[in-house]
């Protein structure tokens, strides 16, 4: 190395990265935050934006759908209209959406999501609102959390800190709902749902007094989305309705402490069915693709947080 280069090298000293969920610093060569274990390779991405982010996240029961939605809902931005459209940022961002994408065209659904921090598909798409004369971007970042890792860290905290930091820095959520077991065993998931939302609260200081107008005014906002409509026109038809009558801890609750909150239905199947193998093991399958509701909680999300 010449006398100039090793002054260029003293004179630049090395880009200072910090994790994008919990903000600890990262070590040069890191490849994970060994806080709450972030992939660095999205610290890096986040922090070339340079300007401040809005993070959207996604969570839900195990087996309410979030692998299925978040890689329909990634594949229907990248090919979305200008006056919505989002853009995934690096080649991390596309494997949620090719697992997907691939396991729908061979009539499959992908695999469970493992419980192991390590093994969790994180997506950070950037999301563009161009409408009305006005613009408007967000960042979509959400992990593909497993149902039970919610589950631990919410009757636990610290056990997947990645949760909680994703959650804490959350400007608005969409909490995902099995529209099948809501219909069928109510009260389970409307508990779950109910619980799951008090933790979002918590990490947020909401409050249900009423009084406390300003502090539910800052609250993010909360997109309640019903999956798996093919088989639940009910909750197609109205899904406020549906929520009122199936998950009323959860309406009661939403009701009195989030300002902004909203009922959707979406399903990412035309069709499906159970298929029994020889064992006796059954195996839920798609007919057909044909996406439907998922891409309007995200607008919704995206118009709620200018208010």
């Amino acid at each position: 190395m010449s006398a100039m280069q090793s002054q260029l090298v003293r004179r630049c000293p090395p880009i200072v990265v910090h994790c994008a969920c919990c903000g600890t610093r990262l070590a040069g060569n890191a490849e994970y935050c060994g806080q709450c274990e972030t992939p660095a390779s999205l610290s890096h991405a986040v922090s070339k934006r340079g300007q401040p982010q809005s993070f959207v996240s996604v969570l839900g029961a195990s087996n309410s759908g979030k692998t299925v939605y978040l890689g329909m809902l990634l594949d229907i931005l990248s090919k979305g209209p200008e006056s919505f459209r989002g853009t995934s940022t690096s080649a991390f961002s596309i494997d949620l959406q090719q697992q997907v994408v691939s396991a729908l065209e061979r009539r499959t659904f992908p695999e469970k999501t493992p419980c192991e921090a390590d093994a969790w598909k994180w997506m950070h798409c950037q999301v563009a609102l161009n409408e009305n004369e006005s613009s408007k971007e967000v960042d979509l970042i959400s992990p593909d959390f497993a149902g039970e890792a919610i589950a631990m860290e919410m009757n636990q905290s610290g056990i997947y800190p990645a949760i909680q930091h994703v959650v804490r820095k959350s400007d608005g959520l969409m909490i995902l709902c099995d529209s099948l077991r809501v219909r069928d065993e109510g009260s389970s998931e409307d508990l779950f749902a109910l619980k799951l939302l008090a933790y979002v609260a918590q990490l947020h200081a909401m409050t249900s007094d009423q009084r406390e107008k300003h502090r539910r005014a800052s609250g993010p906002s909360i997109a309640i989305v019903f999956t798996k409509c093919d088989g639940c026109p009910e909750a197609v038809e109205d899904p406020h309705g549906f929520a009122a009558s199936h998950m009323s801890r959860l309406f009661d609750y939403c009701s009195r402490t989030f300002v902004r909150h909203q009922y959707f239905a979406a399903s990412v199947a035309g069709s499906s069915g159970t298929v029994i193998d020889h064992g006796g093991i059954e195996t839920r399958v798609p007919f057909h693709v044909q996406p439907r509701g998922v891409l309007e909680p995200l607008q919704w999300i995206v118009r709620s947080m200018d208010h």
